[in-house]
C-alpha cells in the first residue's frame, strides 16, 4: 500500500492506496491538491520508489521552490530516485530548448505520451506523476482529443503496473470533461476549501463519510486533528487580534490560569455544596463537550483511537496526561496525571468536569447512553486520577 500523505486519510482508505493504481487529485485555484499530491510523492521516495514527474505548470525550477514553501523537499531524490520531465518550457518559451529531461514539443500528444510510456517500459519507475493536466488543457483546440489521450496514458500505465497520481483543477474543466478525465481513476480525492473529500475507492471506505478537514500550513497539508494534537499546531493556529482578542483558529480563546479555574470549582463546591457542586462541574464537562463525539465518529470507527486523540489534544493543550486503562462495551476507566487545575489537600474531587466530558462524548460515539464519576483525585491525595465511565440502560 502507498500513502497518499495523511494518516487520516491513509487510515479512511484501509491503508493507503494499491500500488499499481491510479489518483487523481482535484481541487481548485488553491493548489491544495497539488500540495497534497507532492506530500504522497515525498512519502513514495522516502519508503524508496522511483519517480518520474511530468512538469506542464511552471518550469522545474520554480516548482521545487514552491513546494520547498510548503515541507516538500525533493533536492535528496534528484537524479536519483526522481526524475523531472520539463513539460513547460517549451509550450510557453521561444521553442527549441533542448536537455535530456526537455520535451520537445509538449502540445503533439503523440509524441508526449510515447515519450512518457516508453520511459515507463524501461522499468525504472514506480509511479508517474503529472502536475498537473489542468495547463494542457486549456491550451488544446480539441480538448476532447486531449482527454482521449489522458485517458489513454492512464490506463497504458495501469496495465505496465505502475501507479499513476494526477493533478487536475476542477474549477477550469467543463463538468463534462472533467467527468470524462476521471474516467480510468481508480481513486479519486478532492482537496478544496478546507475538506478533503474521497469520491472514488477502489477499496470499501472505513468510515461512514468519507470527509476529513485539513488546514494548509508552512509543513503541507495538515488534518486538523493531526494538527491540534500537538504542541506546534496549536501555537502555529494561536493568533493575536485586535482589541485584545485572542484566537485558535477560528476560535475566540483566552489564556485561563490554574488558580482562576481552581478559584471557580471551590466557588461552586462553596456556595452548593458537595452534592450540587459535583452535579454542576460534571454538567459544565457535558457542556463542553457537545457535538464532539457524533464529530469524531464520522471520521473515525474505532472508539479506542477516537479517545487516544482527545488524549493527545489534552497534552497538546495543557491539560495533563491522560492514558485509557480499560475498555470494554459496558466500562471504560481513564487515568489521568497533572490534570487542570492542578492543587492538593481538597476534601472533594476537582476534575469531575473530566467525568462529564468523558461521558457526553462516549454517548454521542456509541449512540447510547454513558454516565462517569471522579473516583480518585489527585487533588484528594491519590497518586492519580481515575474515572470510571458506565454505560447505562
Amino acid at each position: 500500500m502507498l500513502s497518499l500523505g495523511l494518516r487520516e486519510l491513509d487510515e479512511m482508505l484501509g491503508g493507503g492506496i494499491e500500488e499499481g493504481s491510479s489518483v487523481a487529485f482535484i481541487g481548485s485555484t488553491e493548489h491544495d491538491n497539488i500540495i497534497l499530491m507532492h506530500q504522497a510523492v515525498l512519502k513514495a521516495l522516502n519508503a524508496g520508489k522511483t519517480v518520474l514527474l511530468v512538469d506542464f505548470r511552471q518550469p522545474p525550477e520554480t516548482l521545487l521552490k514552491e513546494l520547498r514553501h510548503h515541507g516538500v523537499d525533493y533536492g535528496p531524490f534528484l537524479d536519483d530516485s526522481l526524475t523531472i520531465l520539463d513539460g513547460y518550457s517549451n509550450l510557453y518559451g521561444s521553442g527549441g530548448q533542448r536537455g535530456k529531461n526537455v520535451l520537445s514539443n509538449p502540445l503533439d500528444l503523440g509524441i508526449t505520451t510515447a515519450i512518457i510510456k516508453d520511459l515507463l517500459k524501461e522499468g525504472r519507475y514506480d509511479i508517474l506523476v503529472i502536475d498537473d493536466v489542468t495547463s494542457q488543457y486549456t491550451l488544446q483546440s480539441n480538448p476532447k482529443a486531449y482527454i482521449k489521450a489522458i485517458v489513454r496514458l492512464v490506463n497504458s500505465v495501469k496495465f505496465f503496473g505502475r501507479t499513476t497520481f494526477v493533478a487536475v483543477n476542477s474549477d477550469v474543466f467543463e463538468k463534462s470533461d472533467l467527468a470524462a478525465m476521471l474516467i480510468p481513476f481508480d481513486y479519486v480525492v478532492d482537496i478544496s476549501g478546507g475538506m478533503i473529500k474521497v469520491k472514488r475507492s477502489l477499496q470499501p471506505l472505513r468510515v461512514t463519510e468519507p470527509k476529513l478537514p485539513y488546514l494548509r500550513t508552512q509543513k503541507g497539508i495538515s488534518s486538523m486533528k493531526e494538527h491540534h494534537q500537538n504542541i506546534e499546531g496549536i501555537k502555529a493556529q494561536l493568533k493575536a487580534g485586535k482589541n485584545g482578542m485572542l484566537w485558535l483558529g477560528n476560535e475566540r480563546v483566552q489564556i485561563v490560569g490554574e488558580e482562576a479555574e481552581r478559584s471557580l470549582i471551590e466557588t461552586v463546591y462553596g456556595f452548593l455544596g458537595p452534592k450540587k457542586g459535583k452535579e454542576l462541574l460534571y454538567a459544565w464537562g457535558k457542556k463542553q463537550f457537545m457535538g464532539y463525539g457524533g464529530y469524531s465518529r464520522k471520521y473515525d470507527t474505532s472508539l479506542r483511537n477516537a479517545l487516544e486523540d482527545i488524549f493527545k489534544f489534552t497534552l497538546a493543550s495543557g491539560g495533563g496526561q491522560l492514558e485509557l486503562v480499560e475498555l470494554s462495551n459496558s466500562v471504560v476507566i481513564i487515568r489521568g496525571v497533572s490534570l487542570f487545575p492542578g492543587g492538593e489537600g481538597y476534601p472533594y474531587p476537582i476534575h469531575i468536569h473530566y467525568a462529564g466530558a468523558f461521558a457526553q462524548f462516549l454517548t454521542e460515539f456509541t449512540g447510547e447512553r454513558w454516565e462517569g464519576e471522579e473516583t480518585k483525585c489527585e487533588a484528594m491525595g491519590a497518586r492519580y486520577c481515575e474515572f470510571v465511565l458506565r454505560k447505562t440502560g
